[in-house]
């Protein structure tokens, strides 16, 4: 039996996380010192009352033990398992699941395992397992899957608007006067994850010149056929919910089919903060590299 690990950066549908041979280890979010692990301990609305009062959440990577006890569980079952993780580049936990790992197999030298960089987060993360959950069902190998799961990942395209500059200010990733200024004049960021990293790739003034620039970007980089499709994501379901309808609006003007928004982890809320929504979606139609294996 193959199983299939992903991290709480993932954000995927609740029925694919139903699947029995899904399970996820979470990464921490820190609340006035004290860690709690994402989608167990804490969730959205809950991180959501902290940042209200005015506590800055900070985050940090999966818990070593975690991985450990997950590893060598499947190594006692007998099953092969791959790790799906969250971007490299913003998180140690792809590095550390791979340290985990090696010294796991030192004591269960047969347990087949393999760990991939999905480059991605949030929602991107969730587009490539749940590709991989189908490969599984339909009796895809261990390596087979760890090749898709490499080549699929750079067709998947992410980009989120943040309407809180406040929050961005209080987290430290833009000073108190820039902050300001942008809420002032309705500012936007748009930022998307390129090569692994979160980039603020525009700034739109007002929330309608937000969404027009995103589906711009996105009809200039985007291959369409029947399959084609949207996924979006949010903070908090209220805050964001003009945005939602302006994103889905626009969205609809070119055909496009959307499935239902879904709540981002706490993880990335606390580095975006209350107010946004993400759209993501496959530059390419995945099923062209299922066919290649």
């Amino acid at each position: 039996m193959i199983k299939l690990l992903i991290d709480s950066m993932c954000n995927m549908r609740d029925e694919l996380l139903q699947e029995s041979f899904v399970d996820f280890v979470s990464l921490n979010v820190i609340i006035d010192g004290k860690p709690y692990r994402d989608k167990k301990e804490i969730d959205l609305a809950q991180i959501h009352d902290f940042m209200r009062q005015g506590i800055v959440p900070t985050t940090s990577q999966v818990n070593p033990g975690d991985f450990r006890e997950k590893f060598i569980e499947s190594a006692q079952k007998g099953e092969e398992l791959i790790y799906l993780s969250f971007s490299s580049k913003m998180s140690g936990s792809y590095a550390t699941a791979k340290l985990v790992l090696e010294e796991v197999q030192k004591e269960y030298q047969d347990f087949k395992c393999r760990i991939v960089d999905s480059t991605q987060s949030g929602g991107g993360i969730g587009l490539i397992a749940e590709k991989l959950i189908e490969a599984i069902h339909q009796g895809m190998g261990l390596d087979q899957l760890a090749d898709y799961a490499n080549r699929i990942k750079e067709h998947v395209n992410f980009f989120f608007t943040v309407q809180d500059l406040d929050w961005l200010s209080k987290g430290g990733r833009i000073s108190k006067g820039v902050s300001f200024i942008g809420d002032l004049l309705k500012i936007r960021p748009i930022v998307y994850v390129d090569d692994g990293e979160l980039n603020v790739v525009a700034k739109a003034r007002g929330d309608r010149k937000a969404v027009s620039i995103v589906v711009d970007k996105v009809m200039s980089n985007i291959e369409i056929d029947e399959d084609t499709f949207f996924d979006m994501a949010y903070s908090d379901p209220e805050e964001s919910k003009g945005i939602i309808e302006l994103t889905k609006a626009k969205l609809l003007e070119y055909g496009f089919k959307i499935r239902d928004a879904i709540p981002i982890g706490t993880v990335l809320a606390a580095h975006l903060g209350i107010k946004g929504v993400g759209l993501y979606y496959w530059q390419q139609n995945p099923k062209k590299f299922l066919l290649e294996n």
